[in-house]
């Protein structure tokens, strides 16, 4: 008899265990340590409390990974995995896994309930909309490991370096964009907002320098990159944020963006693919009304 449990009552083994079951042979590895499956959380604010694990005959052979956050006042949920172990794929599983996560979330007060799928992951697609989720936007993983590109000749904008929680009292802060871009995700990262002549803030960037054990750069995450939807330049205000972020950038730095919507941040997307970014990873981005 299948058996759901909250990630708060197993041991780090067994949920370990079940992440690693429940991703085998998944489109790209994701293998988890105990210490690396705590980084996770930690790193996602994904919470024991929110989170399940299934159990067949005392086996775990299945999870889902959740957590909660507030923006202006609608509460948000993320599921941050859903795996279930090959030899229980089709058994009804993960619509139990599902079924139990959408109840956790009505308790909680849910509003916003979020999740992304592999865009070829055709059997979960179809799972999340039978239980209420629809496809919002596209998203993309980009990656570019050349020289940046020259992107503007002036700049007229005042740059001030600050952090990303600084960025999520702008008015057009998209605070909810998905989950890995938002603000929170960006931990030990480095913002910065363009000021026009007066002062106003009217674009933003926030992302984080990633180094290896000796301290060396290796790789720049961009989490969002904005500019305010009143302007008329919003192209030449998303050239400077790049070049601000990227151009200190060795040609061997990695520059990845994170999980950038298509249509969401369409101008910010269309400008990254023109410089030369390739996409390495395609989601969809679903979202199912709680209330």
């Amino acid at each position: 008899m299948l058996q759901i449990k909250r990630l708060s009552e197993c041991t780090l083994e067994e949920a370990v265990r079940a992440w690693n079951a429940g991703f085998e042979g998944y489109y790209f590895p994701i293998q988890l340590t105990i210490e690396s499956f705590l980084h996770r959380l930690v790193g996602e604010e994904l919470s024991p409390l929110l989170s399940i694990i299934a159990f067949q005959h005392g086996e775990p052979v299945g999870i889902v990974l959740n957590g909660i956050r507030e923006f202006q006042e609608t509460l948000m949920a993320w599921n941050g995995g859903t795996g279930v172990a090959p030899a229980f794929r089709k058994t009804g599983v993960g619509k139990a896994l599902m079924e139990a996560t959408l109840n956790i979330y009505q308790q909680a007060g849910v509003e916003l309930a979020t999740l992304e799928a592999i865009s070829e992951n055709e059997r979960a697609i179809s799972l999340y909309k039978k239980l209420g989720y629809d496809i919002v936007d596209e998203l993309e993983y980009l990656q570019f490991q050349k020289a940046m590109p020259h992107l503007l000749d002036a700049e007229p904008f005042q740059v001030e370096v600050t952090i990303p929680q600084q960025v999520s009292h702008l008015s057009f802060y998209k605070g909810l964009h998905p989950w890995q871009t938002q603000w929170q995700s960006a931990k030990n990262g480095e913002a910065l907002l363009v000021k026009d002549e007066r002062g106003c803030d009217i674009g933003y960037a926030y992302y984080r320098r990633v180094f290896d054990q000796k301290g060396k750069h290796e790789k720049t995450i961009l989490f969002q990159c904005e500019a305010s939807p009143e302007r008329n330049d919003k192209e030449h205000i998303l050239r400077l944020l790049l070049t601000k972020v990227f151009s200190n950038c060795p040609d061997e730095i990695v520059k990845v963006v994170a999980n950038i919507p298509i249509t969401y941040s369409s101008p910010t997307y269309s400008l990254l693919k023109e410089i030369g970014f390739q996409t390495t990873v395609k989601q969809v981005w679903m979202q199912k009304r709680m209330r």
